[in-house]
């Protein structure tokens, strides 16, 4: 009867310990049962033509295709201006709508942070008003002086998204990060945007 007890509460401590295993195990990969991720971020936008700067906000949504692979759709809104001190106007708003998918690689990844690299095509739809000299035609008004005229356009442009991203794991499913992609398009300006996300994996 000795053995039989003393066999029955190994089994039973044999038990609790893989189950605490198993759990510590779950719980440091959680990051990585989670195929889908969905996230948002805020950050800074450069656009290369004029000079102009503003906002860009994102939303993203992710599927994990391999350990390593992952397929992304996002799109974005723009929203630029540039002041002239000089003339007490804006010489130039922008407004872009975006969207693009994207094969994101992962070249680091642990149970803490993950840094990855990815590209693929973007369309958007942009919306501009600038102040020129001369150009006089359909899509202008008069500006502030002579031989001045804001010039309106709204075109759609096709090209490419390079991004850089990297994120950090605050617990099984919450996550933020940071940021940097290249946007190139076949007309217009290129733009280049830095910022924050942070997101939610499910």
């Amino acid at each position: 009867m000795k053995h039989i007890h003393y066999y029955a509460s190994f089994l039973f401590k044999s038990f609790l310990a893989g189950i605490f295993c198993l759990l510590v195990a779950q719980s440091a990969s959680a990051q990585h049962i989670y195929k889908n991720n969905f996230r948002t971020g805020v950050g800074f936008a450069y656009i290369v033509e004029g000079d102009n700067s503003g906002a860009i906000f994102t939303q993203q949504y992710t599927r994990e295709l391999s350990d390593r692979l992952n397929f992304s759709i996002s799109g974005e809104y723009l929203s630029s201006s540039r002041y002239d001190q000089s003339k007490e106007i804006f010489t130039s708003r922008k407004a872009f709508v975006m969207f693009d998918a994207s094969l994101f690689f992962d070249l680091i990844e642990s149970e803490k942070y993950s840094i990855r690299i990815g590209a693929g095509p973007a369309v958007r739809r942009r919306s501009e008003v600038d102040l020129v000299q001369g150009a006089l035609g359909n899509n202008t008004t008069p500006g502030t002086t002579a031989g001045e005229n804001f010039i309106h356009s709204r075109e759609k442009d096709f090209g490419g998204k390079v991004v850089l991203e990297n994120d950090f794991f605050s617990d099984n499913r919450l996550f933020f990060g940071w940021r940097a992609s290249g946007y190139f398009y076949n007309a217009g300006t290129s733009i280049f945007s830095a910022g924050l996300t942070m997101g939610y994996s499910f």
